[in-house]
């Protein structure tokens, strides 16, 4: 399960990248451009109906990670052990600055290597941010995107 690690701190450091990169300098002529890191694509959600627990724990864990008090009893070993102090902190401020939440859209679920994601779009004041996240047969958060 190395690849879900890599992939969840991929994802972090996208959303985290893509911020930052808008209020970057331009690069010098010369400069090589270095690798980007990218998510693995998720297919397109499919529509279906949507579960009132999910929602509600959709809305609770953004307004966590904005927040930066997010309960780890709910998310699984795996995952815990991938949210260092420095995960959480450019997680919690990259999303802070989106500015209040407005709006949760579901979109869908999405399946992919033999996970279920629930995929959100959360609208707040200063944009907006897909979320996506898969549970464990234990109930936990097994994987969480924010692209």
């Amino acid at each position: 399960m190395r690849l879900t690690r890599f992939a969840f701190i991929l994802a972090i450091v996208a959303v985290v990248g893509s911020f930052l990169a808008g209020g970057a300098r331009a690069q010098q002529p010369d400069a090589t451009p270095g690798p980007v890191a990218t998510n693995p694509p998720l297919p397109s959600p499919k529509p279906t109906a949507e579960d009132p627990k999910i929602h509600k724990l959709a809305v609770q864990q953004f307004l966590a990670w904005q927040s930066g008090s997010v309960n780890r009893d709910l998310y699984s070993d795996r995952v815990n052990a991938d949210m260092t102090d420095e995960v959480m902190d450019k997680g919690t401020k990259t999303l802070a600055n989106l500015g209040g939440l407005q709006q949760v859209q579901f979109r869908g679920v999405s399946a992919a290597k033999g996970a279920s994601f629930y995929v959100y779009k959360m609208v707040c004041e200063n944009g907006a941010i897909q979320m996506d996240f898969a549970m464990d047969p234990d109930g936990k958060i097994a994987l969480i995107f924010f692209e």
